[in-house]
């Protein structure tokens, strides 16, 4: 990544940079709903409750039977601190 920085006139990155441009990444991060039960650390059945509900956010793929759940791990993070007690 340095080299083609370098080679596009760009100063590297600095560790601080490279740290918060992977977090970046990482708030935007799909997650599939094993996932998001293990971030939230609930059980299918509270995860399933909460999105039937439209308590917490979820993008459904696909259609019928075969449908998945996905959620963006920055939304159950700002879910998680609207909810703080």
């Amino acid at each position: 990544m340095n080299e083609m920085n370098s080679a596009m006139g760009r100063q590297p990155m600095t560790e601080v940079e490279a740290r918060e441009d992977n977090l970046q990444d990482r708030e935007e991060e799909i997650l599939t709903s094993k996932e998001a039960r293990d971030l939230l650390k609930i059980g299918r059945t509270k995860l399933w409750e909460l999105t039937r509900k439209n308590v917490i956010p979820a993008y459904r793929l696909g259609s019928g039977r075969t449908s998945t759940l996905r959620y963006k791990r920055s939304e159950l993070l700002a879910w998680l601190d609207q909810n703080r007690i």
